[in-house]
């Protein structure tokens, strides 16, 4: 399996105790829920499946309606008090950009299959990016796999978090599509939203827009905000900026987890980003040469990345 394993320390940041109004929330799906044949070996059964790796469940912080995160880790809530999160001493096993470690002969995969980028010396701080994308067909094989599709800004060289509007399959055991908000991983912890169920067809658009930004100074906070346009169901993440500067983006990912057979891909083949947009700190779009990767592992699904412009269209063959 493609992870890299990473003890956390007691200084990592850990959910809290969960309010009565959560506990009904969905929960993540599991290792456990993984189809039998693709777990990870040495990754503990009821740790969570999130589109940046495998964490224990109390390292996932669930995020409320109008909350922030804030510097120390802590939320904010909307009327201004805040949350402490306990320490975390679980270890984690990351998927991200940041932090691949590909195994190129295993039997499933898990990570970034698919995906566009930038070159982070060329492209410039972003103040904002938005991209649109339509929720594809539901696999043919539904076996408990989870996958992940979003556009996704990070930093360098100080890479501390990713900021993603996330459509997911099966991310919460429930073989359904759902967008949510996500940032990962600010002291190795995994920042999420209240998902919402979005159907086949239906209009997605994610944003990633900062505050407080300036020429000379990065943006102090940022708000991910994903709506389905077609039901007009929206959910918004706030978080502070960590005094990180986004200049590596993502213009579309395709992100897997328990894949072993082509047909528990999309049966519609492709996800197409299209209206992909960023703009620098002076609100300016930027045109950057998009780069394309694919980590064609097994299965081999004749998996292809064309990008335009604007543009990111990952396709795939899900009856190879």
């Amino acid at each position: 399996m493609n992870f890299l394993h990473r003890g956390l320390g007691a200084a990592l940041i850990a959910l809290a105790a969960i309010a009565p109004a959560q506990a009904a929330q969905p929960a993540l799906a599991t290792v456990a829920n993984l189809p039998e044949g693709a777990r990870p070996a040495g990754v503990p059964l009821d740790y969570v499946v999130t589109p940046n790796g495998y964490f224990h469940p109390s390292c996932v912080v669930r995020l409320a309606a109008g909350e922030t995160v804030l510097e120390d880790g802590s939320v904010q809530r909307s009327d201004g008090s805040r949350r402490a999160v306990a320490a975390c001493l679980h270890a984690a096993y990351e998927t991200r950009a940041a932090a691949r470690n590909r195994q190129p002969d295993a039997a499933a995969f898990d990570g970034w299959l698919a995906y566009s980028l930038t070159d982070p010396d060329v492209t410039p701080p972003a103040s904002g990016m938005v991209a649109d994308w339509t929720v594809p067909e539901a696999p043919a094989n539904a076996s408990g796999q989870v996958l992940y599709y979003f556009p996704g800004l990070e930093a360098v060289p100080n890479t501390r978090s990713i900021l993603q509007p996330v459509l997911g399959w099966n991310g919460y055991n429930n073989a359904a599509w759902t967008m949510a908000n996500w940032n990962c991983c600010i002291r190795g912890t995994v920042y999420t939203d209240t998902p919402f169920n979005v159907n086949v067809g239906d209009a997605i658009h994610g944003q990633m827009r900062g505050t407080g930004c300036t020429e000379t100074a990065p943006c102090k906070a940022w708000q991910i905000v994903s709506t389905d346009t077609t039901n007009g169901r929206t959910t918004t993440m706030r978080t502070r900026a960590y005094g990180q500067v986004f200049n590596w983006y993502f213009g579309g990912v395709m992100e897997v987890y328990g894949i072993r057979s082509c047909d528990q891909l999309p049966a519609s083949g492709s996800v197409a980003f299209t209206g992909v947009r960023v703009v620098d700190f002076n609100g300016q779009p930027v045109r950057p040469p998009w780069q394309t990767q694919i980590d064609n592992t097994a299965p081999a699904c004749s998996y292809g990345v064309d990008t335009g412009p604007r543009t990111t269209t990952i396709t795939f063959d899900p009856a190879s």
